[in-house]
């Protein structure tokens, strides 16, 4: 198990990545609603009742994939009630509802982004290590391993994280975090999130128990007496309620609430398993990162549609994926020779092929009118699609 001293430089290190990467992202933020079309802010606004910041903010929280407009639109709202009901509310003037626009969408882009899949990926380990759990029985080197994994993960990386996310919430509680940070690693609901929490709270002191039960059998050490020792103490601060969690079992807690992947196995323990399935679907597939990940993933999918609705289909990815190019900051020219470019790479387009068909598609861009490029943009890539693609697999 890590020291103490190296579990908080570690915890330390964290939080000053997370300080860095929180100043560039408002900074992007910032710069990008600028370019946030007036007309699409002004239509998010009325049709989901909120202020036209708001709007512009969960429109490019959308615009990268993150999460939907409605489900960006509806966190921003409950942080706003939050606070007024804490009697910190948020003046109703422009530039307040801006700066409040932009410091939350840096945490909702942040939590239902890189937050969420950086904790996927450090939990794999420990998924490996708890699926080796048969009938309750473990063993004591097992032990060890899961408890030092689970604390690493825990304190040197979600715990960082709270901490800040706590600081600038004014007037929170461990509860308001459980339900910023859970909506985001389970996919549940809010409703169904509460109605959880005791559950997954009994089952995590119920694993630790567990785990300390098998430290016991051990021989007298050193490792061991602290092991235990620090087992004890976070099965007291987890009999606490929920909104009254210390910063580390709150962390632990979270962790608990992580889904672990299924592995196939009938004898995993009823403990680590709390209801919910991998947030990937269980596919061994790539993480989809990048705007071409996603079209890459669609492209894929359209094989099993035919005619008007492949075209329909394909075609409403096509422009999601260029208009989150064009917020990027890429005219429109280069969103359409990046996608050629990535559908070459990844379907093994020829190169030949690909330099007449760039030649052909700037001809035509340059010739349309530029409120029509866009449009035809989406045609180009489409077309070019169609007949490097999907009819070669014909």
């Amino acid at each position: 198990m890590l020291p103490e001293t190296d579990i908080q430089k570690l915890a330390v290190e964290s939080r000053q990545r997370l300080i860095q990467e929180f100043a560039d992202t408002y900074v992007n933020l910032r710069e990008r609603v600028k370019r946030v079309p007036d007309s699409d802010a002004r239509k998010v606004s009325e049709e989901l009742s909120c202020p036209l910041e708001i709007a512009m903010i969960a429109y490019l929280i959308n615009m990268d994939g993150i999460l939907n407009l409605r489900h960006a639109v509806d966190l921003f709202t409950s942080e706003l009630e939050r606070r007024a009901s804490v009697d910190e509310a948020i003046p109703n003037l422009s530039g307040n509802v801006m700066e409040f626009a932009l410091i939350e969408g840096r945490w909702i882009s942040h939590i239902h982004g890189k937050f969420v899949r950086q904790l996927e990926i450090q939990t794999r380990s420990l998924s490996n290590l708890e699926d080796v759990i048969e009938k309750n029985i473990i063993e004591v080197e097992k032990a060890l391993s899961i408890i030092a994994e689970r604390t690493k993960i825990a304190e040197t990386f979600i715990s960082p994280i709270v901490e800040e996310w706590q600081k600038e919430h004014v007037k929170s509680t461990s509860a308001d975090a459980a339900v910023a940070f859970g909506q985001a690693i389970t996919k549940w609901n809010r409703s169904t999130l509460n109605g959880k929490f005791i559950q997954v709270l009994k089952r995590n002191q119920a694993f630790f128990r567990l785990l300390r039960e098998s430290l016991t059998k051990a021989s007298d050490s050193f490792t061991i007496d602290a092991s235990i020792g620090r087992v004890d103490k976070l099965i007291q601060e987890l009999e606490q309620p929920l909104e009254k969690l210390t910063l580390r079992a709150f962390s632990h807690f979270l962790l608990h609430l992580v889904p672990r992947p299924q592995s196939g196995r009938g004898d995993r323990s009823p403990f680590v398993d709390v209801g919910v399935g991998s947030t990937r679907g269980n596919k061994a597939e790539p993480d989809l990162t990048s705007p071409f990940d996603f079209l890459e993933r669609d492209i894929k999918l359209a094989r099993r549609r035919k005619g008007d609705e492949r075209k329909e289909y394909l075609q409403g990815k096509i422009g999601r994926v260029l208009r989150v190019l064009k917020y990027q900051g890429n005219d429109i020219m280069a969103c359409v020779e990046q996608c050629f470019s990535e559908i070459q790479d990844r379907f093994g387009v020829s190169a030949h092929s690909i330099e007449e068909d760039i030649k052909i598609a700037r001809s035509k861009l340059i010739e349309a009118l530029v409120s029509e490029r866009d449009s035809l943009a989406i045609i180009l890539v489409y077309d070019f699609i169609e007949t490097n693609v999907l009819e070669a697999d014909s």
